[in-house]
Parts: structure tokens; C-alpha cells; sequence
């Protein structure tokens, strides 16, 4: 019998579908209890991108009435309406079912769509019934399902060997999720590149170092299949795609090329056309999501833009320098004129001055191709600098469409892409440079960074490592270490790891002067100084502070990091006047004048100022509106 829910708050239905954490639960009941307008838990949840809006209202609203009444419907179904899988996704499951014989849960979950938890949590409460005729024939889905679809999955086998199932792979012991995980990324389930890429793995299982697998399935891809990839494991392969294309007897090659550099430049809807059924049947290209796309990584890295201008090149040159050659079997081969032998010459001068013509527009087509390419990435340094990161990705997106190996222009529209806070897509970018040039050093760097923002502590200090390993003498990537040790709850490592990067500075500065690294030395010694904070060893703290702000006398958190330091010791009269130092600076974001009238605020209420501390609260909040924090500081002090 499954257990009532009748008085469970939604919070803890969440956590127990794996839908969110305690800490995110705890979040959100803090924020709400701090809001005036008394929004649901559900609703603060969606808002702070834990749960989507959906799901939410599902689990609020029609959860309860479902696992009573249990109405006769596959699970998929109820995956439906908690906005947990789409109608693609439902189908791509059946499609599986059909070949793989596999439950339901174990495709969703092997594909990465479900949590175990989540599908656990379901089967638990609900038990769907066999469907009905009628629903047979309204629906897809109840074709397959059956009884064994909704067996517990504690029985069931871990969901990494299922997915090797999929793909008919032995020996299954060798290889971890994430190996296969990284796998999948680069070729996208295509049987043939699959099986190529394991078993090169498997040539390599003795060298895999553990934590570092991605990046050794990555180095094997670079080495082995896209560097002179015709030469390569999968040379065969991928010259027969090539081949199904450029010598394609139903449709025109050129309009192929066309249509497919349209796909992988722009979204394309699928539909009827020869064309679009022809380059199917190449398997370049497949069909997702109500559109065409590329089948994989692999065939997008060979088969780039640049690939394709060559290709269409060759066979305009092809068509034009094209001479039928008839043979004679019944005339006698009679000696040429001179005149004959005249217009011969001719003939043979005028083909050779065409192929120099078309030797000629081949050059300055590259020579353009080369200047566009310069010029986007001009454009996009700049569109960066200036902090317009739309328009600078428009301009490296412009660049990659030329030449996709571009790895400066991967790295680069990473970074914007960290503008946009869109880390996922930043740290795709930046691998994508990586894997162009496995020594692209700040490409390194800024996976790093994304995978730090993604929470991913662990995985970015081995990308930092990488560039750590590339060049010792730039002292960013050190500083980047340290925060992420610092996130993982390592604080000495991370102090061995700022000091590490100060000496770096310190070598640069001996030989290239104090301004050569002032907001380095500014936020290394800022990084220093926090990490004594969290130890509390404030006197070595302010002692960097100190340090900081003499390479760079307003930079902002060493300010307000000895100004929170002085605080803490009480030392509220010079705290009051770190803080009035800083508001003096004009230049000043409204974010930061909030955050410094917040802290002089916290300070004057301690100090016994109290009048004053509520009017610096309400300063911060007359620049921050929602500043939740400043409103609670300001109750607390009356």
C-alpha cells in the first residue's frame, strides 16, 4: 500500500520525486518568508530556476487527485503533464522500446531525461493500469506499454550498462558512465563511431586516469578521428558519407552542399523534398526536434563550412572544365592542317586560360573568406570589450560559419556567452576549442570558469589544472584554482594556490614593472585576504587588504572586504570610514553603493548608531527595491 500524502507539503513531494534539493527547499522558504506578497513555494522554486513553473503547478494542483483515483494511463503520460518529458521525447522512448526491448523508466533515464529518484517516485504512487482499446487506438505510447514497464527499478540494472545495451557494446565492465557519457556527446549514438571510439578506449583502458576520462576521450577524438581523419580509425566511414553526397544520382550535389550548410547554419524544418529525403539517406544529417540537424560532433567538425565552400568549389571547376572525349572507330585519323592545328592551339589556350581564371577567383575567394573571418573577429573583441555579448556571439557565430576550427572564436564566444550567465552553452563552446587545439590554453581557462559557475567545482579545477599545465606563468588560472578548492570546502589548498599565483606576479613584476600587474596583484591579494577572513585571522587579512589596495587603491571588494573585517573586530569608527571612502567613488555601480550602504548600515546598528543605521538601510534600499537583505537589517535594528 503506498503511504498518504495528504499532509506532505509540496517542498518535501519535490525532494522526494528528485526534483529539488533540501538546500533549495530551505532557500526558497527563507526567501518567501521574507516577501511581502507571500508567493507559493512552488512559484519561488521556478523563479530561481529549480523547478519548472509546470511541474510546479502539477505536483500542487493534481498530484493528490492522481494517486488516489489512479486513472488508466502509460507513465509517460503522467511524465507529460508534470512537464517532466515533451511528445519528442516520449516518442524517442517508444522508438527504443521497439529495439532495445527496455522499460520505459530505464530509456528515460538511461537517455538522461529522469532522475532514478524521479521514476521511482512515480512507480511508487502510482501503478498505471493496462490501457483500453479506445486509448490504443488515440495513442502511440499504450502500443508498448506492458506490465514489465512498471517493474521496481531497484531490480533493474544500473542505468549506464543500459544505455551500453542500447548500443550493443560488450564487455561492459570497462567502461564508467562518464566515459560513455563523453562517447555519446562526440557521436551522437551513431553505431559505426561508437563502436570505433570504444574500442580505441578499450585499446587505452590501462592508461585511463581516473577524473580524467572526458579529457582522454576527448585527446582520442582529436588524434585519431578528426585530425587527417581520412587516414583515421573512421577514414573509410566517413569518406563513404562523403561520397554518398558529392556522387549523389538523384539529386544535385551543389544543392545538397547548400541545403546542408543551411543546417548547420540555421534551423531548417524538415519536409518532402528530394533533397532533404536524399541527405537523410546520406545519414549527415537526421531529424530532432521538428527539425534537421547534424547527426554528431564528428561529422560537424569534418563536414564544417569551410568543407563545404571547397566541395561546391571543386564541382563548379569540375563542370566547367568538363570535355566529352568520343571515340572513332570508323574514321581514318587524317593529319592536321595548319589551320586545324591553329585552331587547336587556340582551343588548348583558351582552356588554359579559363583554369587560370578559375585558379585566380579560388584565390581571392580565400583571400575574402580570410578578411571576413578577421573582420568578425575584430567586430566580436570589440562587441566583448564593450560588453554587448549578443552582438559580439553574432559576430563569432558569423566567423564560425567560415571556418568552424577557428578555436579563438570558440574561446572568445565562451566568454560572451559567460556574459549572458549562459554557462552550459559557455563551457560547450570552450570544449569545442579545446578539442581543435588540445593547447589552447585559454580555451582551458574558460571551461573552467563555466564549469565553476555550473557548480561543478571538481571538474573546473581540472580543466584549470590543464591550463596550469600549458603555462605556468599566467597567474589567472591559479587564481581560478583557488576559488574552486575554495568552493569545495578546501581553504588551505586554495591559500597554497593564491600564494602559488602572488609569487608568479611577483616574478612579473621584477621584470616588467608594478603596472604591468596592478589588477592582478589587486585581485590575488583580494582572494588572499577573503581566505584569511573565512579563518578568521583578520590581522593577516586586512594585512592583504591592505596589500591590494596599494596596486589598485579602489578596487572595490578589497574595500569592502577590510571595511567587513574592521566590523567584525569592532573596530566600528574605522569601518564606518572605510565605508563612507568607498561611497565617495562616483563611478560606483548602483549594485555596489547598495551593497556599502548595506554594510556601513550593519555597522552603525552594532556601534549603537541606530538612528543612522536605519538610514543607511534605506539608502540601500531606495537604489535596490528588492534588496531583501537591507530590509531585514533595517527591522532588526529598530
Amino acid at each position: 500500500m503506498c503511504p498518504s500524502q495528504n499532509k506532505v507539503p509540496l517542498g518535501a513531494v519535490l525532494q522526494q520525486a528528485g526534483l529539488v534539493s533540501a538546500d533549495d527547499i530551505k532557500e526558497a522558504l527563507q526567501q518567501q518568508r521574507q516577501e511581502s506578497q507571500n508567493r507559493r513555494i512552488g512559484e519561488i522554486l521556478a523563479s530561481q530556476g529549480h523547478i519548472n513553473l509546470k511541474t510546479a503547478d502539477f505536483f500542487a494542483e493534481s498530484w493528490l487527485i492522481l494517486i488516489q483515483e489512479k486513472p488508466q494511463q502509460p507513465i509517460g503520460q503522467y511524465f507529460k503533464q508534470a512537464a517532466l518529458l515533451d511528445d519528442r521525447q516520449i516518442q524517442t522512448i517508444l522508438d527504443r522500446q521497439k529495439q532495445s526491448k527496455l522499460k520505459f523508466g530505464e530509456i528515460a533515464i538511461a537517455t538522461g531525461w529522469l532522475k532514478q529518484t524521479t521514476v521511482d517516485f512515480f512507480l511508487r504512487y502510482i501503478t498505471p493500469q493496462s490501457p483500453t482499446e479506445s486509448e490504443k487506438a488515440t495513442t502511440q505510447q499504450l502500443k508498448y506499454s506492458s506490465e514489465s514497464e512498471f517493474a521496481p527499478l531497484g531490480q533493474q540494472e544500473s542505468f549506464y550498462k543500459i544505455k551500453l545495451k542500447l548500443l550493443n557494446l560488450e564487455d561492459r565492465e570497462a567502461y564508467s558512465e562518464k566515459v560513455l557519457e563523453k562517447v555519446l556527446f562526440w557521436t551522437g549514438g551513431q553505431s559505426f563511431l561508437t563502436q570505433k571510439l570504444f574500442g580505441l578506449i578499450g585499446e587505452k583502458r590501462d592508461l585511463v586516469i581516473r577524473g580524467k576520462e572526458a579529457e582522454q576521450v576527448d585527446y582520442l577524438v582529436q588524434t585519431r578521428l578528426l585530425k587527417n581523419w581520412r587516414e583515421g580509425i573512421a577514414g573509410k566511414h566517413l569518406q563513404a558519407v562523403e561520397d554518398r553526397l558529392l556522387n549523389n544520382q538523384q539529386s544535385e550535389p551543389i544543392q545538397l552542399l547548400q541545403l546542408y550548410h543551411q543546417i548547420l547554419t540555421t534551423v531548417v524544418a524538415p519536409d518532402r523534398t528530394l533533397q532533404q529525403q536524399e541527405l537523410l539517406k546520406t545519414g549527415l544529417v537526421v531529424k530532432q526536434q521538428e527539425q534537421l540537424v547534424v547527426a554528431n560532433r564528428i561529422y560537424q567538425l569534418i563536414f564544417n563550412p569551410s568543407w563545404i565552400d571547397n566541395q561546391i568549389t571543386k564541382l563548379k571547376h569540375s563542370d566547367n572544365s568538363a570535355v566529352a572525349i568520343v571515340p572513332s572507330k570508323t574514321k581514318a585519323v587524317v593529319p592536321s592542317s595548319p589551320k586545324t592545328a591553329k585552331q587547336s592551339l587556340t582551343l588548348k589556350n583558351l582552356l588554359l586560360l579559363l583554369a587560370l581564371l578559375a585558379l585566380i577567383l579560388i584565390f581571392f575567394e580565400n583571400i575574402s573568406k580570410k578578411l571576413k573571418v578577421r573582420t568578425a573577429f575584430k567586430q566580436g573583441n570589440q562587441f566583448l570589450k564593450q560588453k554587448s555579448f549578443n552582438e559580439a556571439i553574432a559576430q563569432y557565430n558569423q566567423l564560425l560559419n567560415i571556418d568552424s576550427n577557428y578555436f579563438q572564436a570558440w574561446t572568445n564566444r565562451g566568454y560572451a556567452l559567460a556574459g549572458l550567465q549562459q554557462y552550459g552553452e559557455m563551457r560547450e563552446s570552450c570544449s569545442t576549442a579545446t578539442i581543435i587545439d588540445p593547447t589552447a590554453v585559454y580555451a582551458w581557462n574558460c571551461q573552467g570558469e563555466a564549469l565553476h559557475n555550473l557548480q561543478r567545482a571538481e571538474e573546473a579545477i581540472l580543466a584549470f589544472d590543464k591550463a596550469i599545465a600549458l603555462d605556468q606563468t599566467d597567474p589567472i588560472f591559479l587564481m581560478n584554482k583557488s576559488e574552486s578548492l575554495k568552493a569545495i570546502g578546501k581553504e588551505e589548498e586554495s591559500l597554497v594556490t593564491i600564494s602559488e599565483a602572488i609569487k608568479v606576479l611577483e616574478q612579473i613584476e621584477d621584470t616588467r614593472g608594478k603596472e604591468r600587474v596592478r589588477g592582478e596583484f589587486a585581485v590575488a591579494l583580494t582572494f588572499l585576504g577573503n581566505g584569511y577572513r573565512n579563518k578568521e585571522q583578520y590581522k593577516t587579512a586586512i594585512s592583504n587588504y591592505n596589500r591590494a589596495l596599494e596596486y589598485s587603491p579602489n578596487y572595490f571588494p578589497a574595500q569592502i572586504g577590510k571595511g567587513i573585517v574592521l566590523k567584525r573586530l569592532k573596530r566600528y569608527q574605522q569601518a564606518q570610514k572605510e565605508f563612507e571612502n568607498i561611497l565617495k567613488n562616483k563611478q560606483l555601480s548602483t549594485t555596489k553603493q547598495a551593497q556599502t550602504w548595506f554594510y556601513l548600515g550593519t555597522t552603525l546598528c552594532q556601534s549603537q548608531s541606530r538612528s543612522s543605521g536605519i538610514d543607511a538601510f534605506e539608502q540601500a534600499i531606495k537604489l535596490v527595491p528588492d534588496y531583501q537583505a537591507a530590509q531585514q537589517a533595517k527591522q532588526n535594528c529598530i
